[in-house]
């Protein structure tokens, strides 16, 4: 079935003059949106720009402040979640919700668990609805494990199978690919164009481009809370839609510098994690290099970089500009030069009960302490100065960091390590969840620290952005490297080829007119 034409498909949502605001934060300010039935309509913008909230109004999460929402031309007031899901409205956010001490059978049907004629809950279809849904998504995971004992992408998964599991009208997807690989991406794709022909409408808020040009028809741009265009896809190019996201030029994205790299300052050697996730691994890096780690996901690379960074116990040998380091311990980490950044921001790196001030000073409290105390005084001296380095947006370092867009709390994140200088930065998906503009500010801020000395290891599942900063790429496969590329003469086909055959393949010689036969 092909996609329904935009001029003869119904209107399902309509939103008019959607208004809200927050203490100190006006999150919306009079958006206009139409989303028609068989329509993938791609929502973007800028962290902070207003996708999420928009989504959530829509959503039933937020009441706005001022407009109308409309539901088959119908004026609908969505009080909760619970009166847009019976409309058939179901949204999937980047922070997950699911319940961790639940199996995956009973988070997929949460609220909804089938019952038998007796009324107690049929364990037995329970397990074989959620096989069912979890082989429509192409997940292959026991409906009896615990979601506490996944990954992050397959928690993610789980909680895209409890989506489909309504039979949505509606499907907003807020960022939902962040946590997923390159493989786990395409299938959630091909599955949003199966259930668009179908005539399903599909919201897809994402700063991916090549996520927005695959299957989307329209984009939605929104800027500070503010409408700026609805453009058709792919008519608009990928350089004039992110000039309407950030309202300038970014001139180079991946603002990558020539550096020579400097003396060794990481020699690791037989390196294996003490859970068997990756084999003895050996490997180098010079100060002012940033060496790109790239492979699927349970390749072992997000495990090498927990093991480098103290968050997972492991054995061999480590070390850190002539100095070997305690394995094991992150706060022997931190003191013999090592920065780490984690992939959950949200479980891992930031206290979201906490203020900006607290989460940036947490990773400083040895510099902010003397004799017990801590200098309150030089604290906001030191945030201050960080918000303003890093492009926080926020109008007080008291906000609640769980209030800022996702980019702005990654800026956080990678600041406050980057302010302690370490001689190595280790990085997992550190641009995850982050729109483009933010992207370009924290590539510059891997430059400049490249420039001052630091090696960097930065572990992504975008292969374009790990071509785009990277000086030398490894390749992870099932727990070993097995193969090394040269930064700038590396291509993503090759690359991609070793993260799925676990071989590196070798250029094919160019044919001319003269070797033609």
């Amino acid at each position: 079935m092909k996609q329904i034409p935009k001029e003869t498909a119904a209107v399902l949502v309509e939103v008019k003059g959607i208004s809200k605001g927050f203490p100190g934060v006006k999150a919306l300010s009079g958006v206009d949106l139409t989303i028609r039935a068989g329509e993938v309509h791609a929502l973007t913008g800028e962290n902070g720009s207003g996708k999420s909230t928009l989504s959530k109004v829509i959503a039933g999460m937020h009441r706005p402040d001022e407009g109308t929402i409309r539901i088959d031309g119908e004026i609908c007031e969505l009080e909760t979640p619970a009166d847009a899901i019976a409309r058939g409205i179901v949204m999937i956010s980047q922070e997950l919700t699911l319940a961790p001490t639940l199996t995956v059978a009973e988070n997929i049907f949460m609220g909804r668990l089938p019952k038998s004629s007796w009324g107690k809950i049929d364990w037995s279809r329970l397990r074989a609805d959620a096989v069912q849904v979890l082989d429509r998504l192409g997940v292959h995971v026991d409906p009896n494990a615990l979601v506490s004992d996944l990954s992050i992408e397959l928690q993610q998964e789980i909680e895209i199978a409890r989506a489909l599991s309504t039979d949505a009208r509606l499907l907003i997807l807020d960022e939902a690919t962040s946590s997923l690989s390159e493989a786990a991406t395409k299938r959630l794709l091909e599955l949003v164009v199966q259930e668009r022909d179908k005539g399903m409408a599909v919201l897809m808020i994402t700063h991916r481009m090549p996520e927005i040009y695959a299957v989307s028809s329209v984009a939605t741009v929104l800027r500070d809370g503010c409408l700026i265009s609805t453009v058709p896809i792919p008519q608009t190019s990928e350089e004039e839609l992110v000039r309407l996201m950030v309202g300038r030029e970014l001139g180079d994205y991946y603002s990558k510098q020539d550096i020579a790299p400097g003396e060794l300052v990481l020699d690791v050697k037989a390196l294996a994690a003490e859970n068997g996730t990756f084999a003895p691994t050996d490997l180098v890096l010079r100060r002012g290099e940033i060496l790109g780690l790239a492979g699927l996901a349970g390749s072992g690379k997000s495990e090498f970089a927990q093991a480098l960074g103290g968050a997972i116990t492991a054995r061999g040998q480590v070390q850190v500009a002539g100095k070997p380091m305690a394995l094991g311990d992150p706060r022997a980490t931190i003191r013999a030069g090592v920065g780490y950044v984690p992939d959950d921001r949200k479980g891992c790196a930031i206290l979201p009960v906490r203020n900006i001030a607290e989460n940036f000073a947490m990773a400083w409290m040895d510099r902010l302490t003397r004799n017990g105390l801590i200098s309150l005084r030089r604290q906001k001296s030191e945030v201050a100065s960080a918000i303003q380095d890093y492009g926080v947006v926020t109008a007080s370092a008291d906000t609640l960091i769980s209030t800022l867009s996702g980019g702005n709390q990654q800026k956080i994140v990678l600041g406050r390590i980057v302010r302690r200088q370490p001689d190595i930065l280790v990085l997992n998906e550190p641009t995850r969840g982050v729109d483009v503009g933010a992207k370009t500010e924290i590539y510059k801020m891997l430059q400049r620290a490249a420039k001052e000395g630091a090696g960097i290891i930065v572990i992504s599942s975008e292969l374009p952005e790990i071509l785009g900063i990277s000086d030398r790429i490894a390749v992870f496969f099932e727990g070993r490297i097995v193969a090394e590329f040269d930064g700038p003469t590396a291509d993503e086909e090759a690359i991609a080829h070793a993260a799925v055959a676990g071989v590196k393949r070798h250029p094919q010689p160019t044919v001319t007119k003269e070797t033609e036969v």
